[in-house]
């Protein structure tokens, strides 16, 4: 694993993926993954996996917000060849992570081969840095599994900002508040929670993206695509160079440069797989101007007792 993270640490795939049939979509991943060695490389056996989606709140998957349950069981399935023991957890904004993979249509995936979705614990504190569940501990590894998607704070959500379902329940609108409007310190805290876990691997489901407005609310386009690799730095800049963004547009991947994280410069990564000149031609839609990142302290209080509403009710059901 060492070996491997040295070498491939700023390598960054492109695959061409135009739908999400279950079978040319394994096909697919297990492709991904033989750019690194093969998921054997990445997972010993005995292993267990969290694999970490984006299952932000009950939408059904055509919505765009939250991963595709075939790109998560597809991952799952590989995860298993190697004789890794694959869980899926997040902590939704609103109501339970069984709610949610339930209503996207992984709930039934997962249970029909047996593989745990796990809700996440409270927050601990890791190296007196950060608060992040304790569930993390759990777990030998982490494959990341993002959705791409506009944000209207943070321009795009893609391969660091869905680390931040780590953070446990409404904890996670706490942390918007204490920013205090400030992007810079929102990003730093994110990053802080990518440099704690690194995840063994990302895959960011880029098949259908949401444009214009996120992270939910926005139109689904067809982007066809899935990146790659170990570094989720990387990944982000590799994505703004598809989708030409300008970098210094996104919080976090501004942050990053500014404090000397690896992965903020194209000419330092080494990008394979398909050649993507079609999909650069294309125009996409982003935020032109990023909302305040803090929440104000009414907002908090409403998204906790929403939050606590829905809570109660998945008890009684």
């Amino acid at each position: 694993m060492d070996f491997i993270q040295a070498d491939n640490i700023n390598r960054v795939v492109i695959i061409k993926c135009p739908d999400y049939d279950k079978l040319y979509l394994t096909k697919n991943i297990e492709r991904v993954f033989s750019y690194f060695g093969g998921i054997e490389s990445l997972v010993n056996k005995g292993e267990k996996i969290l694999l970490k989606p984006n299952l932000l709140v009950k939408d059904p998957a055509r919505s765009g917000i939250t991963t595709h349950p075939f790109v998560v069981k597809s991952v799952a399935d590989i995860v298993r060849t190697a004789g890794g023991l694959p869980s899926v957890g997040d902590s939704p904004a609103f109501g339970s992570v069984h709610q949610v993979a339930a209503a996207c249509g992984l709930l039934p995936l997962l249970k029909k081969d047996n593989i745990p979705v796990v809700s996440f614990r409270v927050n601990r504190s890791f190296n007196d840095k950060i608060r992040i569940t304790d569930t993390v501990r759990d777990f030998d590894k982490i494959i990341n599994i993002p959705k791409l998607k506009a944000h209207s704070q943070m321009l795009f959500s893609g391969a660091v900002k869905n680390l931040f379902g780590l953070v446990s329940g409404k904890v996670k609108a706490w942390r918007h508040f204490k920013a205090r409007g400030s992007h810079e310190k929102f990003s730093l805290m994110v990053l802080a929670i990518y440099e704690q876990v690194h995840p063994c691997f990302t895959i960011v489901d880029a098949i259908d993206i949401m444009e214009k407005k996120g992270p939910r609310g926005g139109p689904v386009r067809r982007a066809g695509l899935l990146f790659a690799g170990i570094n989720c730095i990387s990944i982000d800049r590799v994505i703004c160079d598809v989708f030409n963004i300008n970098p210094d547009r996104v919080p976090l991947l501004k942050t990053a440069r500014k404090y000397g994280i690896n992965g903020c410069r194209l000419s330092d990564i080494q990008i394979e797989g398909d050649e993507v000149s079609d999909v650069r031609s294309e125009k996409y839609l982003f935020p032109k101007k990023l909302n305040d990142i803090s929440f104000s302290f009414p907002k908090v209080i409403k998204s906790v007792i929403r939050h606590l509403v829905m809570a109660c009710g998945a008890h009684r059901s």
